[in-house]
């Protein structure tokens, strides 16, 4: 008896095509989120501007644009089916009245920036809980704490993509990662 042997090949299928149907819908994403920006501020600056020339920039006009917002029926309704965040909207209001007051373009960011601050506003917080900043030392567990807390900030902010982006990455470095 002869020994044969036999040689079993295996065709490793390329995932090319998967990676370029990803890559794409990737980039239709992107735009579409560019577009959105875009969108939410144009919207927003008309409305600041709608009410700089109607009603003025001082403290009560800021108030009535911020009651415009946050009351407007369209956004309440929108909230109560989910479609979006009350934050969401609380957040672009507080943009938009250091907008009006400092007669700037709108900006989401506006809400956040020490340079705007309203004048009537609360004090600064006197928290001693520590905030964002420079990191020299850290640990793994540091790193998805605060992975954890990104992950929170793009849900609230219904950033489906980067949410499932942030967990993929965590999954990634440990796959028993739990939020």
């Amino acid at each position: 008896m002869d020994n044969i042997q036999t040689v079993q090949t295996v065709s490793i299928p390329s995932f090319d095509k998967r990676a370029k149907v990803i890559i794409d819908a990737t980039k239709k994403a992107d735009n579409a989120f560019a577009k959105l920006s875009d969108t939410i501020q144009i919207t927003m600056q008309q409305h600041v501007d709608d009410f700089a020339i109607n009603v003025g920039r001082d403290k009560k006009a800021c108030t009535l644009l911020r009651d415009s917002i946050v009351d407007s029926q369209v956004v309440i309704d929108a909230v109560a089916t989910g479609s979006m965040e009350k934050k969401t909207f609380t957040e672009y209001a507080q943009a938009a009245m250091r907008a009006l007051h400092f007669n700037v373009g709108f900006e989401p960011s506006l809400k956040n920036n020490k340079d705007y601050k309203l004048p009537w506003s609360k004090k600064a917080s006197t928290s001693t809980d520590k905030k964002a900043g420079k990191v020299e030392v850290t640990t793994i567990e540091s790193l998805f704490e605060t992975m954890r807390k990104a992950i929170k900030q793009t849900r609230l902010l219904n950033l489906s993509l980067q949410t499932g982006l942030l967990i993929d990455v965590c999954l990634e470095l440990d796959e028993n990662f739990k939020e």
